[in-house]
């Protein structure tokens, strides 16, 4: 962060303060809503100014009336935008299996009193049952698949699901729009959801890991996806470039 960013994060930080409470968003596409966060640690929530990238994709890709899936939902910030967008025809369900977090989830859809957010304590997964999260000194770094050899790391039984599966059972409809943020677990939740990509064709923000490359890469080019680079919109088109970022896949009949 830059010496100027950083006084100016502080000087925000000073006037806000640094107490976690409900506060209003004042900008990017959630504004207006409140979320419970502290400006110590989720300023950018406030004003607009997390993943801008994500924010442009979800101002084009999504639409009113839309089914959007939040994979690795966190306290509910991207929930919060997509809800924003889908409109009340439409609707966000939001995966977060972490207790701690999936609370404060829960709390910041109440909290703007928000019935087009369905929240589920599970993690999208190729397999359904039950499985053990890793957890890190940082909530938000939690995942199926790092952290095997860390000794500090806590280890946390959660319960998984397959997106085909609730597909398939109407437990939930199919997506227009899919973003996927689990710490190196993306390609356990696209295996899980191959079908419904393949029926469906929703479009996918996709955070990309040296672990899921291996298996996103070719899965979804084999179902006809193209990947862009989501903050540039530039067009990957070797596999040695699609490593530890942010993808846009789209599918052929997208725009």
């Amino acid at each position: 962060m830059s010496s100027i960013r950083q006084v100016a994060k502080s000087s925000a930080v000073l006037l806000l303060g640094r107490e976690r409470k409900p506060r209003k968003i004042l900008r990017g596409l959630a504004a207006g809503y409140r979320i419970c966060v502290s400006p110590c640690d989720n300023l950018g929530y406030l004003l607009g100014t997390t993943e801008p990238h994500l924010q442009r994709v979800i101002r084009q890709y999504v639409s009113a009336g839309d089914t959007a899936y939040d994979i690795g939902a966190n306290v509910g910030y991207v929930s919060l935008s997509l809800a924003k967008r889908v409109g009340p025809q439409g609707q966000v369900f939001a995966f977060e299996p972490i207790p701690q977090t999936f609370d404060w989830l829960e709390k910041n859809v109440k909290l703007n009193q928000l019935d087009n957010i369905t929240t589920l304590m599970v993690a999208a997964s190729d397999r359904p049952g039950e499985t053990t999260i890793r957890i890190p000194e940082s909530l938000s770094m939690s995942s199926l698949v790092w952290h095997r050899n860390d000794p500090s790391a806590i280890e946390l039984p959660i319960k998984t699901v397959v997106i085909d599966e609730l597909v398939k059972t109407g437990s939930v409809p199919p997506p227009q729009f899919v973003k996927i943020d689990v710490e190196g677990a993306e390609g356990l939740v696209v295996e899980g959801m191959r079908g419904t990509i393949a029926d469906c064709k929703p479009i996918l923000f996709l955070e990309c890991s040296e672990i899921g490359r291996a298996t996103t890469w070719p899965l979804l080019s084999e179902l006809g996806y193209r990947c862009h680079a989501a903050a540039t919109r530039t067009p990957v088109k070797a596999f040695e470039q699609y490593r530890n970022a942010d993808f846009l896949w789209l599918p052929s009949h997208s725009r």
